[in-house]
């Protein structure tokens, strides 16, 4: 036995851990420096967008100097921010009322999405499944409940990851049993969601497909329309039949779904919401710097509409941003967006506008986020997740202002909030899915 070599051993062994201490603190040092650079950098970027606006403005105001006064009194008056002059009135969802654990089992959940009525949660997850569950079973007393929420649950296979989900909002408002699925392997589907919500009729009732991953799907609030859209730059827009006809007891086969258009862009349309009551879809395609709106009473008539706000309109400026937009939500009053950076900037805007009303900071995002918003059924405050923070981020709109985090134990991936109750849905990397109340 040689003692003096396992002695030397031992040392060099704690040697050994104890540098690897030290580089481990080093790591956390450099990793929270980092951040603070992150955080520096998109406030940099913004300085420059908003210089970059402001001399746009004055060479823009020197070329057509005839028009001067007028031009400055419309830059003063924003009459999109009248909606925002006061603050919220504090009532948001901020409570998680509701934990749902590994519906998805081993698997992640990746998109979320309430019924109108906001008794039904769907979430889509790695595992190729869409999962239907009665949340409010999760409210009964006892620690079983949650469990049996998750229990009780409808599991509808889509072969894929889900990478989106939405409900149909229904004729005139009034929900009906749809919701769609989009995946990874580019397919959308159409699953009947029986309000009894039943095995046996939960069912795929119609697919089609994209040549690429879907990127997001969304429902017209006033008629059966629903657009979706791919990393293969298209957008398709589908007119549902027959729909009404699963309320009366009628055979749910009789279901069909026409395409009516399709739109064709240079580059993966990231970003979709319906606008002014379904009149308009609104779009943002990468490497551009607009948002671009099709009136679809209009004949899908286009127009454009600067991110870098009024003041760049007609400057070589107007052509570049430093951003991408990968979330949009219309307000719950149809007047204005919300969108989602990849610079740890949310931005708000009237829409079928360039007039900017409100710029949102406080967060984390960069290029390999994944950032989305959605805004409170009183249109008085916005949510978004944050970066390498397990959180939601709840800004007041009317004073920019970030008034609470509502934590959590992993990466928020998804948000969905109602337009009509207090009630605000999300699915995080913990393998949960959360369903926030109003803290009463």
């Amino acid at each position: 036995m040689d003692l003096l070599a396992d002695i030397g051993q031992e040392d060099q062994l704690t040697s050994a851990r104890e540098e690897n201490r030290v580089l481990l603190a080093k790591v956390k040092e450099l990793t929270v420096r980092v951040h603070e650079l992150n955080a520096s950098n998109a406030a940099l970027l913004a300085e420059v967008e908003m210089y970059r606006a402001e001399f746009a403005s004055s060479k823009s105001s020197s070329a057509i100097s005839d028009n001067i006064e007028e031009e400055s009194k419309e830059a003063l008056v924003d009459d999109g921010a009248d909606d925002f002059v006061t603050a919220g009135n504090g009532m948001f969802a901020s409570d998680p009322a509701v934990n749902l654990q590994k519906m998805h089992g081993i698997s992640n959940p990746l998109c979320c999405s309430l019924h109108p009525n906001d008794t039904l949660l769907a979430t889509g997850g790695a595992d190729g499944n869409l999962i239907l569950c009665r949340w409010g079973v999760a409210l009964a007393p006892g620690e079983e409940s949650s469990k049996k929420a998750v229990d009780d649950s409808i599991k509808v296979s889509c072969g894929a990851p889900v990478i989106c989900t939405a409900f149909a909002q229904g004729n005139k408002g009034r929900g009906c049993p749809l919701v769609a699925a989009g995946c990874m392997d580019g397919s959308v589907r159409i699953i009947h969601c029986g309000l009894d919500l039943e095995g046996s009729t939960s069912r795929v009732l119609h697919s089609f497909k994209h040549e690429k991953y879907v990127k997001t799907i969304c429902w017209s609030p006033s008629e059966q329309l629903m657009a979706s859209a791919s990393a293969d730059g298209t957008i398709k827009l589908h007119r549902v039949g027959s729909v009404m006809n699963m309320f009366d007891g009628s055979d749910a086969d009789e279901f069909s779904l026409e395409i009516i258009q399709s739109m064709h862009f240079d580059g993966p349309v990231e970003a979709m919401c319906f606008v002014d009551n379904g009149k308009s879809l609104c779009c943002y395609v990468r490497g551009t710097s607009y948002l671009t709106y099709f009136d679809l009473k209009d004949d899908y008539k286009q127009s454009k509409y600067s991110l870098n706000g009024k003041a760049a309109i007609g400057d070589r400026f107007d052509d570049h941003v430093s951003f991408s937009v990968l979330s949009l939500q219309c307000s719950p009053n149809g007047k204005y967006v919300a969108a989602a950076t990849d610079v740890a900037r949310n931005i708000i805007m009237e829409a079928k506008s360039d007039r900017i009303v409100r710029n949102l900071y406080g967060h984390n995002n960069d290029g390999f986020s994944n950032p989305k918003i959605a805004w409170s059924s009183s249109g008085q405050y916005i949510y978004g997740n944050s970066q390498n923070e397990n959180c939601v981020c709840v800004w007041d709109v009317a004073s920019a202002a970030m008034v609470k985090r509502l934590e959590g134990d992993g990466f928020v991936r998804d948000i969905y909030s109602s337009s009509t109750t207090d009630t605000v849905a999300t699915v995080s990397f913990d393998k949960t899915a959360k369903v926030w109340l109003n803290e009463m």
